[in-house]
């Protein structure tokens, strides 16, 4: 592998940053950019969270909760305790921050800016953190009880409504955050992290350009399934994949990403898989994905990079 390939991903919230802790490693070889999805982004306790941008940053920094997966370790729970709805766990120094960013922002700072800055404040360096926009999108699940913001569903309703369908409100006048279209333009190689691909993915592609943008590129496009053996790292994606009419396997998975993707990794537990997943014009790629370890997000990364 050469020096200085320019990468971009694509995704968000742990499954995402469980993979880029391993993907950091080679950031003095490669030019690294991180897509994020900024749709789950919620106003709560008067103050602006972006899970999803978040999450990365915490695992990058290691200052991620990994017990949970999410959110900074050894953080406090006072605020959300004394709150009187107190269904969303947001951590008091996680609370700090994004109280000064909603401060920032109403200033006129944009998500990108306070993006950059949060990334400089932790010593995050050889890598750049993109909102895949600074426009307000939010994922609203349409569901047997209602309408409601995509955490209200996760979280506060534990995945349990019938799922009818899925609105990324305000994506239409979406723009691509600065830079975002050329640096997929000058890219090697594009990595779809192992995020969920209807909720971290989806509302990403579909900012104006963005999916076209890696459709016309050169590079090499490779996805990473979040299902393992059937079952899901995390979240309700077999949920949303049954609504989708998706095989809830990494054939669902192969469908999904047919016209979005050069390969895909999946685990040794779905190698029987591995014929059907060609039928999709897919190469599968096939090694432990199982990301117990930043030893396994290391040799995953090797392996994609080990393409170009």
């Amino acid at each position: 592998m050469s020096s200085k390939y320019r990468v971009v991903t694509l995704g968000g919230g742990v499954g995402a940053g469980k993979f880029l802790e391993g993907l950091y490693e080679f950031k003095k070889d490669i030019d690294l950019n991180l897509i994020i999805n900024t749709s789950d982004d919620i106003d709560i306790y008067g103050v602006r969270v972006s899970p999803d941008v978040d999450t990365v940053i915490y695992w990058l920094s290691n200052k991620i909760d990994r017990k949970k997966g999410w959110g900074i370790k050894g953080d406090t729970s006072k605020l959300v305790n004394e709150a009187s709805s107190n269904w969303f766990n947001l951590g008091d120094l996680d609370y700090q921050y994004n109280k000064k960013k909603k401060v920032d922002m109403d200033k006129g700072m944009s998500l990108q800016e306070n993006i950059k800055y949060r990334c400089k404040e932790l010593g995050l360096s050889g890598v750049n953190i993109l909102p895949m926009t600074n426009e307000r999108v939010e994922t609203h699940i349409l569901t047997s009880k209602g309408k409601m913001h995509f955490q209200e569903y996760l979280i506060k309703n534990r995945m349990l409504p019938t799922v009818l369908g899925i609105e990324f409100e305000n994506i239409i006048n979406a723009k691509p955050a600065d830079t975002l279209l050329e640096k997929i333009k000058e890219s090697d190689l594009v990595i779809y992290c192992p995020s969920n691909p209807l909720i971290s993915i989806d509302p990403i592609l579909e900012v104006k350009g963005i999916y076209d943008e890696i459709k016309m590129s050169d590079s090499k496009k490779v996805a990473i399934s979040p299902i393992v053996n059937d079952k899901a790292f995390k979240g309700p994606i077999l949920n949303l994949m049954k609504l989708k009419g998706l095989e809830l396997s990494v054939l669902g998975v192969a469908e999904y990403y047919k016209t979005k993707a050069d390969f895909l990794l999946i685990d040794n537990s779905d190698k029987h898989y591995e014929k059907r997943i060609k039928e999709f014009g897919l190469e599968p790629i096939i090694t432990n994905i199982n990301m117990i370890s930043k030893d396994v997000s290391f040799n995953i990364s090797k392996i994609i990079l080990d393409l170009l």
